[in-house]
């Protein structure tokens, strides 16, 4: 009786198509990862977003597969667990200020690097299987469309969480802009216009009982509502006033003619021309140094202010810089009054840095640098 040989212990066809797709994804990943590392890549810098990177890479080949097995190559895109956790690389992305345009090169990289890799396989699988290599070049063609779609469904997805995330941001500086003027009304107009009233009162009651009086009290009143007039032009002329079509230059000097008292000398300085500024850099720019100016008018007790500004070709710098009291930025003092993690929120929005250096009794620089170009730093 012939012998028969028991195949109960060798994988079968899935198992063994299960086992070459796990050894392509472990090649491609690991190539795809030295080549992030050569690069200079900011995605791996923390190992967070490097073990995203690793799973994405996953989910994609996974994705190819089955776009490529389809008849048409067509696919409704990343679903179900795939596409949340590629909302999920989004936003983590976001939040620790990578720019979607790092995401795009990341992608493209991905792509050199998988399609060889994946033809490769198919060339030899050609060979090994005796097929027409018209059919080897139709599996590159319907590969090479998969992994395209594949791709770029991810960076669409992720780049829609930035954007999600730079709304969320925008519309907190807003409301954030809204509780401070809310403050200044509460603070000084309400506190002027209460002392108005009592000196009011007091006049009232000095014009019968001692009418020498009087007339002091009458001035303290008019005292107070003029100052509180003054704060309220003050705020509607904020409320009014931007950048728009004008520049961050005549914007700033109108706000330093507005709002900086007599006994104190502003200056500024431009360097550079602030008209290449896009709109929104030169908004945003104009709302922090406003903010870091009205902190050394308010709190400082300054005796002088200096803004500048310098316009390069890759990345513009600003800077406000008073001889007042200063302060602790790492106390409590620093984040209580919300406007210097406003401000380092605006200058996250726009890819840039803002960097605070004060101590009692010495003064404070408020610098902030936003780079004009994807790949300035």
């Amino acid at each position: 009786m012939p012998h028969t040989p028991d195949r109960s212990q060798e994988p079968d066809d899935g198992e063994h198509a299960t086992a070459e797709h796990a050894t392509v994804v472990d090649e491609i990943r690991e190539a795809y990862l030295r080549e992030l590392q050569s690069r200079g890549s900011v995605l791996i810098r923390d190992p967070a977003h490097t073990a995203e990177l690793a799973r994405q890479v996953g989910h994609i080949i996974e994705d190819v597969v089955h776009r490529a097995d389809s008849a048409t190559s067509t696919s409704m895109g990343a679903t179900g667990e795939a596409r949340l956790f590629s909302v999920e690389v989004g936003a983590s992305r976001a939040r620790s200020g990578i720019h979607p345009s790092e995401s795009l090169r990341a992608a493209s990289l991905l792509f050199e690097v998988a399609l060889p890799l994946l033809a490769g396989r198919i060339a030899r699988d050609t060979r090994d299987r005796d097929k027409d290599c018209r059919d080897g070049i139709h599996q590159v063609m319907m590969i090479s469309r998969a992994l395209h779609e594949a791709v770029m469904d991810r960076v669409a997805l992720a780049s829609l969480s930035y954007v999600d995330f730079l709304i969320e941001k925008l519309q907190a500086s807003r409301q954030e802009e809204r509780r401070r003027i809310a403050r200044e009304l509460h603070d000084r107009v309400g506190h002027g216009m209460g002392l108005a009233m009592q000196q009011l009162d007091l006049f009232q009651f000095y014009s019968v009982s001692d009418p020498q009086l009087a007339p002091d009290k009458l001035s303290n009143a008019l005292s107070s509502l003029t100052e509180a007039l003054r704060t309220v032009q003050q705020l509607s002329a904020e409320l009014r006033r931007s950048v728009g079509s004008a520049t961050i230059e005549t914007a700033l000097r109108a706000y330093l003619h507005a709002n900086v008292p007599p006994e104190i000398v502003a200056t500024l300085r431009i360097s550079g021309d602030v008209k290449t500024l896009p709109s929104n850099v030169s908004e945003e720019l104009y709302l922090i140094l406003r903010e870091a100016t009205r902190n050394a008018l308010r709190h400082a007790r300054a005796t002088s202010v200096m803004l500048t500004i310098a316009v390069g070709e890759d990345v513009v710098t600003a800077s406000v810089v008073d001889d007042g009291s200063g302060f602790d930025p790492t106390g409590p003092s620093a984040t209580s009054g919300g406007g210097l993690p406003s401000m380092a929120e605006r200058a996250e929005l726009l890819r840039g840095s803002l960097h605070v250096d004060s101590a009692q009794q010495s003064g404070t620089t408020v610098t902030v640098r936003v780079p004009l170009t994807s790949g300035a730093l």
